[in-house]
């Protein structure tokens, strides 16, 4: 019986630890769930800094990017729909469909 309780522990422990990263690695598949991680996030983040700075800036320049939000129309613009028939307060009045096959 001796052999028996150090075995369990050791079990118990494995089997935490593997449930806990188990746990972990799922989380990270979420969306935003790498976003806080810099580059410690990415296993070999900081070697490719160092021997690739350029490639390491341009990843950090694309992950800058992808939160970028769209860029909004002013006021001077065309109306987005050229036929379309706007009131004077600007609400939309009515829109003329095409079709592609009359031309």
């Amino acid at each position: 019986m001796s052999w028996l309780e150090p075995v369990l522990v050791i079990g118990g422990i494995a089997l935490v630890g593997f449930g806990a990263t188990w746990l972990f690695q799922r989380s990270l598949d979420k969306p935003g769930g790498r976003a806080g991680l810099g580059t410690g996030g990415n296993g070999l983040g900081m070697i490719e800094n160092v021997f690739s700075p350029g490639r390491g800036d341009a990843r950090e320049e694309l992950e800058r990017q992808k939160k970028v939000g769209a860029v909004l129309p002013s006021a001077d613009d065309d109306p987005p729909r050229k036929n379309a028939e706007f009131d004077a307060d600007g609400t939309l009045r009515s829109v003329t469909l095409h079709d592609p096959g009359d031309d």
